[in-house]
């Protein structure tokens, strides 16, 4: 059995290892057996890694970028995911504003730990698709709070320590453990961008509801609740989350990712929409 969790948004996702933003809302499933009473970190990472994905999935969501003045920008993304023989494959390409209508995003996750994930992005105005290096996977994605990192990364969890902060804490009255998250690399610190997370994890449905991140660069803070959590055909799936980045006990900026559709096994998704010609072609 892989020892990665498997994002996002994906979103990111995305894990105990990494942020666990778009790759919990994409790859969000069915919450593994484990004893509620349990109080082995490992084995409650484990567990989230485990859980069954839902496949071939399709959304629609809008994001809200606020920046420190107030200011709001509004972006709308249609997502498609879907599992292969050697891992996960995500699209995002932007449905609006007109000015980055067709911006697109692929990415291939792969379950081999010693193996890179494969990154793109796709520029219309340039005409142009551009590799994502590993070592900057920790770099905003198009002026989001998130990262590349975020989006849709599977954090190796034996690249991770775990520690239980708190065996029960109530987070909007769902029971959590809390759990902290250390690379154990250079390599997982370098790639993810963090030193640290905080995760409240709920023991009901195993999915994130609060991330706490300390960024490597800036002395900055990163938080994420998750929100509007309801089960679709047994999938327990977040449907909204906020996304902040603060310094000095300000906040800097803020993303808001609202769901306004999610779907799961649908069978017009399939595996020739994951290629750089596809993610070219736009909308």
């Amino acid at each position: 059995m892989n020892s990665k969790f498997r994002h996002f948004i994906h979103l990111s996702t995305l894990g105990l290892g990494g942020v666990l933003v778009v790759a919990f809302v994409l790859s969000a499933s069915t919450a593994s057996a484990l004893d509620p009473n349990s109080k082995d970190a490992q084995a409650i990472a484990q567990a989230v890694a485990d859980r069954n994905d839902g496949d071939k999935q399709m959304a629609r969501s809008v994001w809200t970028l606020t920046d420190s003045s107030g200011r709001n920008r509004e972006r709308v993304l249609q997502m498609w995911s879907m599992d292969f023989a050697g891992g996960t494959k995500i699209l995002m390409i932007y449905e609006s504003p007109a000015d980055v209508r067709n911006t697109g995003f692929l990415s291939v996750n792969y379950d081999d730990d010693n193996k890179d994930d494969d990154q793109w992005l796709y520029l219309p105005s340039l005409h142009k698709t551009t590799r994502i290096a590993s070592a900057n996977r920790s770099d905003s994605f198009l002026g989001t709070d998130l990262s590349y990192y975020d989006l849709n990364s599977k954090p190796n969890v034996d690249a991770t320590d775990y520690k239980l902060l708190e065996f029960s804490v109530k987070v909007d009255g769902d029971d959590c453990w809390l759990l902290e998250a250390t690379p154990k690399t250079e390599k997982e610190k370098k790639e993810s961008g963090y030193l640290k997370r905080q995760v409240w994890i709920s023991k009901k449905s195993l999915l994130p509801v609060q991330v706490k991140a300390w960024l490597a660069k800036g002395q900055k803070l990163k938080y994420i609740k998750f929100s509007e959590i309801k089960e679709i055909n047994g999938i327990w799936t977040p449907h909204k989350f906020v996304v902040r980045t603060m310094k000095n006990e300000k906040v800097e900026s803020t993303t808001t990712v609202k769901f306004t559709s999610i779907k799961f096994n649908q069978a017009s998704v399939k595996d020739e929409d994951f290629s750089q010609r596809r993610l070219e072609k736009g909308l």
